[in-house]
């Protein structure tokens, strides 16, 4: 029974918490955690929960599969959002002109709309706090979500079925 639960749950790939700033153009739009899952990738501004928010939470962490938490987390703030891997059309690195300096960021383009095949970009910088920098670099970060990211859409693409005729 688990095995069948575990096998249709939806799995986190990676998770980068609290530092993740989401741009549009030169504007910041917000900061908060950036998730990839087997599935989506999902953006989580910071909120500020309340002690009552935060019990009815814990109990549902303890009862609800993956997918149900996520969805859950969510709808806690308005400007949250998830984009299908199958609508995610490219995943680059590249640099995002903030002054004084240049600083490496991860592009995602994706199809926003099925009927009228619009694109949109989204851009995403990862702030490394200062204790972390000595061990961890800004382009190493960014080309490692690259990769996971491209893996993770190579391996929810679905799959052809492959007729296999026998000769007689």
């Amino acid at each position: 029974m688990n095995i069948k639960q575990a096998s249709t749950d939806e799995l986190v790939v990676k998770e980068y918490p609290r530092y993740t700033r989401w741009f549009d153009g030169q504007l910041e739009i917000g900061i908060g955690n950036l998730i990839l899952t087997s599935e989506r990738l999902i953006f989580l501004h910071l909120v500020h929960v309340t002690d009552e928010k935060q019990e009815s939470l814990q109990r549902l962490s303890e009862k609800a599969t993956t997918t149900e938490m996520l969805n859950q987390a969510i709808g806690l703030h308005k400007k949250n959002f998830q984009v299908p891997l199958s609508a995610i059309t490219s995943v680059k690195s590249s640099l995002h002109s903030i002054l004084p300096f240049p600083r490496f960021c991860l592009r995602i383009s994706h199809r926003s709309d099925k009927k009228r095949h619009t694109e949109k970009t989204l851009t995403f910088m990862f702030t490394i706090p200062l204790w972390k920098g000595w061990f961890q670099l800004e382009i190493t970060t960014v080309m490692l979500w690259v990769r996971l990211i491209k893996t993770a859409m190579r391996a929810a693409r679905p799959r052809s079925k492959v007729k296999i005729t026998g000769s007689k």
